[in-house]
């Protein structure tokens, strides 16, 4: 589903963006990071070449959270072919194992307590060993959840396979036990949910200021969901998170 935002976007759209972005840094310390996080990747096509030509065109690093059982040797090639020959703009990592819902009842988890510790341990190594087989030194040891959520026992299963950091939802419970660092998404830009496109660009503005406000603003993508004013609309933020002074964008792996 395409977000009521980008049915109609208005005219001063790049205007009420710089705006937002200023806003933040006047209230933070004027200086923050950026990271940029696209979800659910392992198939190639439309959408997702037109995704990378934006971030290859403005050279941003991007972190790409892949679907172990969705991504096969020949995917992956392709997929490398469309992010080009710098490596180091891009951290893929992985998002959960099939992108399942396992919960009968309340949100959709794939790492949720309606499933024992054993098989949640067991899907977690077999999507670790699945991409660095098929990425080798191409794959870095960073887990996002799908749907942003996952158990405790998930996040200590994560440590005891050697992942660096986790990334979820802004304020995610339960929180990430010590020493594993949890790179927390707060601008949504494509799974909004308001009614109407002005009540949709408000609440993106003002999450937008907000994280950056706090010094770290972490953008979440999902380019299934984009349509072209999505793209143009990305287009417009990637070129302010160039441009506008105080700002610099990471992989997770520079982030602290």
């Amino acid at each position: 589903m395409i977000s009521a935002l980008y049915h109609n976007l208005p005219p001063n759209t790049e205007q009420l963006l710089r705006l937002a972005m200023e806003r933040g840094l006047a209230r933070g310390t004027g200086k923050a990071t950026l990271f940029f996080r696209a979800d659910d990747i392992g198939v190639p096509g439309k959408q997702f070449t037109s995704l990378m030509e934006l971030f290859r065109k403005q050279r941003l690093p991007l972190c790409l959270a892949v679907v172990p059982c969705w991504l096969t040797p020949s995917r992956f090639r392709k997929l490398q072919q469309l992010s080009g020959k710098n490596s180091s703009q891009w951290c893929w990592h992985q998002h959960g194992w099939l992108h399942r819902n396992h919960e009968k009842t309340g949100k959709k988890q794939e790492f949720g307590p309606g499933r024992s510790e054993a098989k949640q341990l067991t899907d977690l190594r077999h999507g670790k060993e699945r991409l660095g087989s098929l990425m080798g030194n191409e794959f870095s040891p960073f887990f996002t959840p799908p749907w942003n959520r996952c158990s405790l026992e998930t996040l200590h299963g994560l440590q005891n396979l050697g992942f660096q950091a986790v990334s979820r939802s802004r304020q995610a419970k339960p929180p990430a036990p010590p020493g594993l660092p949890d790179f927390q998404v707060n601008i949504d830009l494509h799974t909004r949910k308001e009614p109407d496109p002005a009540t949709d660009l408000k609440a993106l503005l003002t999450e937008l200021e907000e994280g950056i406000a706090s010094g770290r603003g972490g953008i979440m993508i999902h380019h299934q969901r984009m349509n072209p004013a999505a793209f143009h609309f990305l287009a417009i933020l990637l070129d302010l998170a160039v441009s506008l002074p105080g700002l610099h964008s990471v992989r997770f792996q520079d982030c602290s």
